[in-house]
């Protein structure tokens, strides 16, 4: 059994730590990497805690804009890094997607990159699940993460409904 309130504190530290400061630190390849596996981690959190039913229906099914920009060259595990030539990164089109979506373009993500804003603040990443990866790569700002953390901070369900589905052979399950 999770005790949710604990995940919810590290959301807590993590949108802290991902929101825009004054004099943000000089880029660093660690900083980058650091700060791509807090984001990977955060959304992870978000997941579990959604798959636990700690988290309502609603917060999961929230839907936030993404920016995508399409694939234009096969993509394979030897190139998978070069978004700039496997990607059409000045073009980019709008979309909207919900929680788990977004937490499992980074979950099964192969590649991720951060990017930072003219303050040098990080501004967000760019980040495709495999099973994405030849359509298009998704940009996510950091504002969405910070949203989307904070949400789940304050969901606490105080109702779950049990509904048995016979073409699923299972109970389909709604938190609010």
């Amino acid at each position: 059994m999770i005790e949710s309130r604990f995940w919810k504190d590290d959301l807590k530290k993590y949108v802290k730590r991902f929101k825009p400061v004054n004099n943000p630190p000089k880029y660093s390849e660690k900083r980058q990497v650091n700060f791509e596996k807090d984001v990977i981690v955060s959304l992870f959190i978000v997941r579990k805690l959604g798959e636990s039913l700690k988290l309502s229906s609603k917060t999961l099914k929230t839907q936030f804009k993404l920016f995508f920009s399409l694939c234009h060259k096969p993509v394979n595990n030897l190139n998978f890094w070069d978004i700039d030539e496997l990607y059409d990164l000045k073009t980019e089109s709008v979309d909207t997607k919900n929680v788990q979506f977004i937490s499992n373009q980074l979950i099964h993500g192969q590649a991720i990159y951060a990017y930072r804003d003219d303050s040098r603040n990080w501004a967000g990443v760019y980040t495709c699940s495999d099973f994405e990866r030849n359509k298009k790569i998704y940009r996510i700002p950091i504002s969405t993460i910070i949203e989307i953390l904070e949400i789940a901070v304050r969901d606490y369900p105080t109702r779950i409904e049990y509904k048995y589905c016979d073409k699923e052979k299972d109970y389909l399950i709604n938190t609010d």
